[in-house]
């Protein structure tokens, strides 16, 4: 199901992006959309740069991105916070040109290559409701299908919403 556009960025909004980027870095990923978490809105928080060592965070928030080209292809090795535990050889284009609102309002358009175009495109597939696993080759789904199975019966309402954002803190 493809996720509804944010009309406006509000001060809820932007709380919700504070909390996407802190679950992304708390389960270790470097990329984590709205709907992983149970919201339908065309948002996802990304830091393909980021070391796992926790320095050099620099997380990006996109909101109504839109891929506007793509060329090349790759084959990487992708998993998902969403699918634990699968990981898989996804083809995607290599390079990307993405434009997107940031939190400020600003639009911005980002050329990307290599691994930070796999992350954004990863995300933006959730955003319309494919995850990695929908394109895999049909052997490698079949290898996979009984843990996929089992994903699918987890599921609620189609998502797979494993990851929960932090409580709130008051403080």
């Amino acid at each position: 199901m493809k996720a509804r556009e944010v009309e406006e960025i509000t001060d809820e909004i932007r709380d919700f992006a504070a909390d996407l980027v802190h679950t992304m870095y708390l389960r270790d990923g470097v990329g984590l959309a709205a709907p992983q978490v149970g919201k339908s809105i065309r948002m996802f928080a990304a830091d393909p740069w980021w070391g796992r060592d926790n320095s050099n965070q620099n997380p990006l928030v996109l909101i109504n991105p839109i891929i506007e080209s793509s060329e090349g292809q790759s084959v990487n090795e992708e998993g998902c916070i969403s699918v634990p535990d699968i990981f898989a050889e996804v083809v995607r284009p290599s390079a990307i040109t993405i434009s997107f609102t940031d939190l400020e309002g600003t639009r911005q358009t980002m050329d990307l290559k290599g691994f930070p175009a796999i992350v954004m495109q990863h995300e933006y597939d959730h955003l319309n409701g494919v995850l990695f696993i929908d394109k895999i080759k049909m052997l490698t789904r079949l290898t996979l299908l009984p843990r996929i199975k089992e994903l699918e019966r987890r599921a609620v309402d189609g998502v797979n919403i494993v990851t929960e954002l932090p409580p709130e803190n008051n403080d």
